[in-house]
């Protein structure tokens, strides 16, 4: 681990970017002496937290917020104290924690799961870090929350949330319609343009449907059909795969009554909770993020991201500073190499 009060988490390039530095190393500081052993934060929220982000990651989990905030204020064009920050999807990561450090006009903290957002607001109370609101629910409850208190959430950002998102088009929809929001900045290892990531996740999807999904959407068609016949099941199991919610359950209904249902589009190899809606690492190509992004009314963006250096073997972050160097020199093309990708909608 480097030492907190020599590691530059971001290139202190400006007096943003050291603004940001300064405040990631207080960071973290305080998440490598933070205990939540005693704290009412189930085992899962621990497990999580201390796995993904306060261990062996916690330097490219600050990394990776870092970048994320520097990026997002510049698209803004505005002092940090002017711009009000929500961390949508947050789950119990760094982005938020660094947002709460930086003198934000508003903060807020945001997860789908009323439990997580109670977490969230435990490690900041132990963090001495200040939210102005934690919001349970999906980005409905973030715009019922911003109109009914209000407030605007100039930048809404996530990492690693929007691979998840059941329907995408009407996420940028209704956020581009609440006019709360003029840049929304998202990350997503989910990048199919890298060969090996995108290999990675055929196999991922492959797994999570043999083993969960497939009889997940059977035993969901057999309460909603029971007299569809074995015969047809195969078929049908396959032509809901990808659909949640409404479309799953018009998808049996027009099965069962003409045999015809519609393609899901671009649906390759990607596969979904029937239930939640929830994608397994949803693989989206920049083609089709730029389409839903214009299409509700924003400009778009898609910039690589970068590999972490902070393996245990030095071998490992040689290669990787390799990688880094290689995805700097394809400019704009270089999430051809990155790990993730910056997917970006803005509003001028």
């Amino acid at each position: 681990m480097p030492r907190n009060d020599e590691y530059d988490f971001i290139r202190p390039v400006d007096a943003l970017s050291q603004h940001i530095n300064d405040k990631a190393r207080e960071l973290y500081r305080q998440v490598l002496a933070l205990d939540i052993s005693g704290t009412d934060i189930d085992e899962t929220g621990k497990n999580y937290f201390n796995s993904h982000h306060r261990g062996k990651r916690l330097v490219f989990s600050i990394e990776s917020s870092a970048d994320i905030l520097y990026q997002s204020i510049r698209l803004m064009g505005k002092e940090v104290k002017d711009i009000s920050f929500i961390d949508y999807g947050a789950g119990l990561g760094t982005l938020f924690l660094l947002a709460g450090k930086l003198g934000f006009r508003k903060t807020y903290f945001n997860d789908y799961f009323p439990q997580w957002a109670n977490y969230a607001r435990i490690i900041c109370e132990k963090l001495n870090i200040h939210l102005d609101g934690y919001i349970a629910g999906d980005i409905a409850a973030v715009i019922e929350f911003g109109k009914t208190n209000h407030t605007d959430f100039d930048i809404v950002a996530s990492r690693n949330v929007i691979e998840h998102i059941y329907d995408l088009g009407d996420f940028y929809t209704r956020l581009s319609q609440a006019g709360l929001t003029r840049v929304c900045f998202s990350t997503t290892t989910a990048n199919p343009h890298n060969l090996a990531i995108r290999w990675k996740h055929y196999w991922f999807h492959k797994k999570v449907e043999r083993t969960q999904f497939r009889q997940q959407r059977a035993a969901y068609i057999r309460e909603l059909a029971p007299a569809v016949s074995e015969a047809s099941m195969p078929t049908l199991v396959e032509i809901t795969r990808g659909r949640a919610f409404a479309d799953f359950t018009e998808a049996v209904r027009n099965f069962m009554a003409t045999k015809q249902v519609a393609p899901v589009p671009n649906l390759g190899t990607n596969t979904c909770d029937c239930h939640t809606g929830v994608w397994a690492e949803h693989l989206v190509t920049r083609q089709t993020y730029k389409d839903i992004i214009q299409q509700a009314g924003w400009e778009f963006a898609y910039t690589p991201g970068f590999w972490d250096r902070h393996y245990k073997y030095a071998a490992l972050n040689m290669l990787t500073g390799i990688f880094n160097s290689l995805v700097n020199m394809l400019g704009k093309k270089g999430y051809w190499l990155s790990p993730f990708v910056n997917v970006v909608a803005i509003k001028r």
